[in-house]
């Protein structure tokens, strides 16, 4: 039995016409309903529904069409979407830079920071090459954030050499938080202030 066409299926393998009945066990269905065959309002198309549905259109008939990309009504050529990676952009088949977009379930997108650069350069990027974020934020693609680095092995040293240089920058704003406590402290105490200094002369 083929249950993807069950709804087709001809008792005795004879056609039946137009409003003939049949059990449900007859043409394959679960249940005792008794079922009619019935032709789609709409289309024509014949098949056997439920006698207490009968006048209702084919299930392709009542399932509206769904329309992707330039042909979808919502469609816009600046559509964007935030995900994971960074920002993508949706493009028709006639974008300049086409040639660089992947297919994202039914349309195709760029991420905007690859698209930025394109942009810039005036050419598609080769697939190894890697656009950076300079702060760090994949969001944030205005060009001056931007680096291009010519694979991904350099991009990751360059990324490692960012965190290490973050790193750096943190140690030394703490050496010098420590620096002006310390300084406050001996200050405190009389150290470094001739006013409160032991050396300094008594009047």
């Amino acid at each position: 039995m083929n249950w993807d066409k069950a709804s087709e299926v001809w008792p005795n393998n004879i056609r039946p016409n137009v409003g003939d009945l049949a059990t449900a066990e007859s043409i394959g269905r679960m249940g005792r309903a008794i079922h009619i065959w019935e032709a789609c309002p709409k289309c024509g198309h014949k098949r056997w529904v439920k006698r207490n549905t009968r006048g209702t259109c084919c299930q392709s008939c009542m399932t509206p069409p769904v329309y992707y990309g330039v042909e979808n009504n919502r469609w816009n050529k600046t559509r964007k979407t935030r995900t994971k990676s960074g920002i993508r952009v949706y493009v028709s088949p006639d974008h300049p830079f086409f040639a660089m977009a992947h297919k994202c379930s039914k349309d195709y997108a760029i991420l905007e920071h690859r698209l930025v650069m394109a942009t810039h350069l005036g050419r598609c990027l080769e697939s190894w090459e890697v656009v950076h974020h300079a702060d760090g934020d994949n969001c944030n693609n205005s060009l001056d954030n931007l680096v291009l680095l010519p694979n991904q092995a350099m991009h990751t040293a360059y990324t490692l050499l960012q965190v290490e240089m973050r790193n750096l920058e943190a140690r030394v704003t703490l050496l010098e938080a420590e620096n002006i406590l310390l300084r406050t402290q001996l200050e405190s105490l009389g150290y470094g202030n001739p006013e409160l200094s032991e050396d300094s002369d008594v009047v």
